[in-house]
């Protein structure tokens, strides 16, 4: 992060499905802030939270599931103040969002440059220039004759084609923010790999900042500079990608990075696991919520719940009591 007010700042934020005594906590104190053209990966298990964090900060949680606390500015504005109507007029112009499945995302009835036309009608581009910055956006991710492209509905284009026009949607009114969730997980290795230097190229050459949302623990050497992990609906450690790649300084980090396949060497050992499984979170253990899954855990971690404390490298911080020193090997 640089000295500058950062483009999104997410502060404090929580959200719960359902209420009183059954509300179960989804997302429990997040806190980040993104730097303008900064890339940064949130990383976690299935059901860590990441996906409801993203959702918080676009404003579009399910039914039944609520922000209880926390502020979301953009812009000098708190998102969490602002009615339905005024979001609408952030969401997609100043933070937009790339979704999981681009086949059940895309409405299937429609042809994907009136796609891509309908969200800048939506905020105020009129008809004709709407059509040519479609056309344009369209070209901007590399589909071959966007005009034509732009004609053909959604089952009629491959995976890959497909999620370049949600880029497409997603970067036709120049947001300050892009948040993708998971945008390659359906598609193959070498789709991938095209889809990444895309969202990178264009986070160069635009200045959003960008926050890419993946398990894929892989993913993130290659596109961020930060990376916050999450567990259980919290942040437990954050920090610069090299430094937490060489050093992570939370079991759990180190438990994600243990389970990556060697990249050198003819030999594949077993791959190491984390041991158990991630906790119900209705149900939530006292004290720091990995520690049943932990070979680090000491006796103040199964009452007292760490908080995210500065921690190893310059920038690094981490919720956990034990010191990366005493770990156990």
């Amino acid at each position: 992060m640089t000295g500058e007010r950062p483009v999104l700042s997410v502060q404090g934020l929580r959200a719960v499905a359902g209420s009183g005594r059954t509300a179960v906590p989804l997302i429990r104190g997040v806190s980040f802030d993104l730097a303008a053209g900064e890339a940064v990966a949130l990383v976690g298990e299935s059901g860590s939270g990441k996906s409801m964090t993203a959702l918080s900060v676009m404003g579009l949680l399910p039914p039944g599931v609520r922000t209880t606390e926390g502020s979301v500015v953009v812009g000098g504005r708190d998102l969490a103040t602002l009615d339905a109507r005024e979001r609408r007029t952030v969401r997609g112009a100043e933070v937009a969002m790339i979704y999981q499945d681009p086949m059940t995302s895309l409405n299937p009835l429609m042809r994907v440059g009136a796609q891509v036309v309908e969200g800048l009608v939506a905020h105020g581009v009129s008809g004709d220039e709407a059509r040519q910055r479609a056309v344009a956006a369209l070209g901007e991710v590399g589909l071959p004759r966007p005009e034509r492209t732009g004609r053909a509905y959604p089952h009629e284009l491959s995976g890959g084609q497909r999620q370049r026009v949600m880029i497409a949607m997603a970067m036709a009114l120049r947001p300050k923010v892009l948040i993708a969730d998971e945008p390659t997980t359906a598609l193959d290795v070498t789709i991938q790999q095209q889809v990444l230097a895309l969202a990178d190229e264009l986070r160069r050459s635009t200045g959003m900042a960008l926050l890419w949302i993946t398990h894929d623990v892989g993913v993130v050497a290659r596109l961020a500079e930060r990376v916050l992990v999450m567990y259980a609906g919290r942040v437990v450690e954050a920090g610069p990608t090299r430094g937490l790649f060489e050093t992570p300084q939370h079991p759990y980090t180190a438990g994600l990075l243990g389970s990556l396949p060697p990249m050198l060497g003819d030999e594949r050992p077993d791959l190491p696991q984390i041991g158990g499984r991630p906790p119900e979170l209705s149900a939530l253990p006292e004290g720091c919520a990995f520690h049943p899954r932990c070979r680090q855990r000491e006796d103040r971690c199964l009452s007292d719940d760490p908080g995210l404390e500065a921690r190893g490298p310059a920038g690094a911080a981490a919720a956990c009591w034990v010191p990366r020193e005493r770990w156990v090997p």
